[in-house]
């Protein structure tokens, strides 16, 4: 009874911390429009090139600081198709949102975001 209890205390914990995370996601999430619109660029490519650049290193360095680096690389040889698509659909939906910041405002890009299953 007493692995019962500590299981269901271990996944409530784990509920809040997931919850918690979700949240800073979002939040974190909704200010990218109005940061991008702040930037001085003349070329939303230029925009795209820079934001893919600083997440880049930031996703390496996160893994080499969470998991080393033999463990950064077996998880990037180890991700095979689906993790190429992923990234594949993460980079169209990320410049997509920086080129759409070009032709119409912000509200209008997170509102088809929020549609979105």
């Amino acid at each position: 009874m007493t692995s019962t209890l500590a299981d269901s205390e271990k996944s409530s914990g784990e509920r809040e911390r997931g919850v918690a995370l979700v949240f800073a996601s979002a939040l974190t999430w909704s200010f990218g429009g109005a940061i991008a619109r702040f930037i001085a660029a003349s070329d939303s490519w230029t925009i795209v090139f820079w934001r893919s650049v600083w997440a880049a290193l930031f996703l390496i360095a996160f893994m080499l600081v969470r998991d080393g680096s033999r463990g950064t690389i077996a998880l990037i040889r180890g991700m095979g198709l689906p993790g190429v698509a992923v990234a594949a659909f993460m980079a169209t939906g990320s410049t997509s949102f920086i080129i759409a910041l070009s032709y119409t405002t912000v509200a209008n890009i997170l509102l088809m975001q929020a549609g979105v299953p």
